[in-house]
């Protein structure tokens, strides 16, 4: 399986593992939802808004977008809707950059500007990578503040994907 299936794979992995969070957290009160429970960005409803920025921000730099988007910071949703639509909008864009992505724009190098102002250039799969990475690390969070809440969390490891 060469670089291209696998970083596909996990593309997917990725906006399947998004609709299955979402869809959990479909289940829990607003209240539970915006609760500030302590954590990096305070609540389950800020942590799944840190995810959906973060998401965006790599996909703009992906598209050659980077420039305009990389200091935009997190979207601040107010409630499930608004991150439910606002994530329907980057899946779709994410679906398609996945569709479109070839070996050699992975072996490219793409640079974009680090958070301390300076630049980072690599080959385009490694920041994908860590896109799905950083995206599967809080998803976690979440199905730990699922489980605190006394929701039933989702199954979001990657074995859950390969095996549907």
């Amino acid at each position: 399986m060469g670089l291209l299936t696998q970083t596909r794979q996990l593309l997917l992995y990725t906006l399947w593992a998004d609709r299955v969070v979402l869809d959990a957290a479909r289940e829990v009160s607003l209240e539970h939802l915006t609760r500030n429970a302590g954590v990096s960005f305070g609540s389950l409803l800020g942590t799944l808004s840190h995810v959906l920025g973060s998401q965006r921000r790599w996909l703009a730099r992906f598209v050659g977008q980077g420039a305009a988007q990389q200091d935009a910071g997190d979207p601040s949703f107010a409630d499930l809707e608004g991150l439910v639509a606002g994530w329907g909008e980057t899946s779709s864009q994410l679906e398609f950059f996945l569709a479109s992505l070839t070996e050699e724009q992975l072996e490219a190098e793409v640079t974009w500007g680090g958070s301390e102002g300076s630049g980072n250039t690599r080959p385009l799969w490694q920041p994908v990578a860590h896109m799905v990475n950083h995206s599967t690390y809080h998803r976690g969070q979440v199905v730990s503040l699922l489980r605190q809440l006394g929701y039933q969390p989702p199954k979001t490891d990657l074995i859950h994907f390969f095996l549907k």
